[in-house]
């Protein structure tokens, strides 16, 4: 009897992850939790392809909405802005560069500044850490602290020194390295300059120009409808350039779903 239940029985093929699916995919986060969105097919009508969090708690997560965004659309809005950047630095180059050139330098020094903060915070808890811990050893020592509780505390003590040491390390690494940003805008520029060359879009020069982009959860309702999406491009983060280079509107080619 099990043999014969054993060959009538199909092992199923590994189901493939969605993500591998579209160009889209690793590039789109949920703007309030932080979460990737997943792609998604809706059957049976698998015409409509649209991307959500992957952490809706409709779906066990936390996020409280879905975040939805279908393919289509967020195709013509990522190659419109993009269009808009290259017409810019098709036209006005030397103000494209220095609009790169003053952003990078603003990022640079906003860097920087909380870097600095932040190393100086985490010098000030060491020698904190190191006044506690002679402190209790005194007491320890006088018969104030039990030599459990000194136990206790000193292994506290000593792992927040160690986790403490190694965030230091990494932001004074991170201070090192910013000096080599300066350098990015030009990598950045090519980039932009491949891409007009091309009339569509594509997974590799999506990943040359575009970090990330956060996904906000749609507004209002009906005709009224919006839905904020912001572009983090590699290299120099968010890019604000002069309104009459961007498409004030662009009307979607995307049906209801």
């Amino acid at each position: 009897i099990v043999q014969a239940y054993i060959s009538k029985t199909k092992r199923r093929a590994p189901k493939k992850k969605n993500g591998e699916k579209n160009m889209f995919a690793d590039l789109l986060y949920c703007a309030d939790c932080g979460s990737k969105l997943w792609y998604n097919i809706n059957h049976p009508n698998s015409d409509i392809q649209y991307f959500n969090c992957s952490n809706y708690k409709g779906a066990r997560g936390t996020c409280t909405s879905t975040h939805y965004i279908r393919v289509d659309s967020i195709e013509q809005v990522v190659m419109a802005e993009l269009q808009s950047v290259a017409q810019y630095l098709l036209e006005e180059e030397e103000d494209f560069a220095a609009i790169l050139e003053e952003k990078t330098n603003s990022d640079i020094a906003a860097e920087q500044k909380r870097l600095k903060a932040e190393l100086a915070s985490s010098s000030a808890r060491l020698k904190e850490i190191e006044r506690l811990y002679e402190r209790v050893y005194e007491d320890n020592v006088n018969g104030k602290v039990t030599d459990d509780w000194f136990m206790k505390l000193t292994h506290k003590y000593e792992t927040e020194t160690e986790q403490t040491q190694k965030k230091i390390i990494s932001m004074q690494n991170d201070l090192a390295n910013l000096e080599e940003k300066r350098g990015q805008k030009d990598s950045f520029i090519k980039a932009v300059r491949r891409f007009m060359e091309m009339k569509t879009l594509n997974p590799i020069i999506l990943k040359e120009l575009i970090e990330r982009i956060d996904v906000y959860h749609v507004e209002g309702s009906g005709k009224n409808k919006t839905q904020r999406i912001v572009i983090h491009y590699r290299f120099v983060g968010c890019l604000t350039i002069p309104e009459w280079y961007r498409k004030r509107q662009v009307s979607l080619e995307s049906r209801k779903g």
